[in-house]
């Protein structure tokens, strides 16, 4: 269970998540980082959450934003949110460092997520931002703060997420790792 202050590192990208909030101390109604995103560094695939919203505070930087099809940047000192169920992607476009207070809210169980997708994606299995197939649907199987890719249908990643989830387990994939988070499911 992360705390306020701890930090995550993507040793691939260089990328720091540091933790400001958590759902412990807001009862869970909101988890905050910082997130420094060095040039070329985190970019996630396109995708969307049905649960919760992501608000952004640029600190330093130009933050790239994909809202529902349409592209725009946010500047130093403005602030944008990305709604619950409407696709999208955010990352550094630039050749500086963006430095930005990232929101989620509700909290759910991002932090969870976090750490496992970072973790991931020092061991090399997220590739252009994109976890493997089978990891995304063991997520949306056994977390609340689903992320769904952008590019498949919703009803068809619940269906494949129920019929794979199981094979999914049995070649080694989980929720959550214990490497990672300290614990396993």
């Amino acid at each position: 269970m992360v705390k306020r202050g701890d930090i995550i590192k993507d040793n691939t990208t260089g990328d720091i998540v540091e933790f400001l909030e958590t759902a412990r101390e807001t009862g869970g109604s909101y988890t905050r980082i910082r997130f420094t995103v060095r040039p070329g560094g985190f970019r996630p695939v396109e995708h969307l959450h049905p649960s919760f919203d992501e608000s952004f505070k640029v600190i330093r930087g130009i933050l790239t934003v994909k809202l529902d099809g349409i592209m725009s940047k946010v500047n130093e000192g403005d602030e944008v949110t990305l709604p619950k169920g409407i696709p999208h992607t955010h990352y550094n476009d630039e050749q500086a460092d963006l430095v930005m207070e990232q929101t989620f809210a509700p909290a759910l169980d991002v932090e969870l997520f976090l750490e496992n997708l970072f973790g991931l994606s020092c061991d090399g299995r997220v590739k252009n931002g994109e976890p493997e197939l089978l990891q995304v649907l063991v997520w949306l199987k056994k977390l609340k703060a689903k992320t769904y890719l952008a590019k498949l249908p919703v009803g068809l990643q619940d269906t494949l997420s129920a019929v794979l989830s199981p094979l999914a387990g049995v070649l080694g994939y989980r929720a959550s790792y214990r490497k990672y988070s300290g614990v396993e499911f």
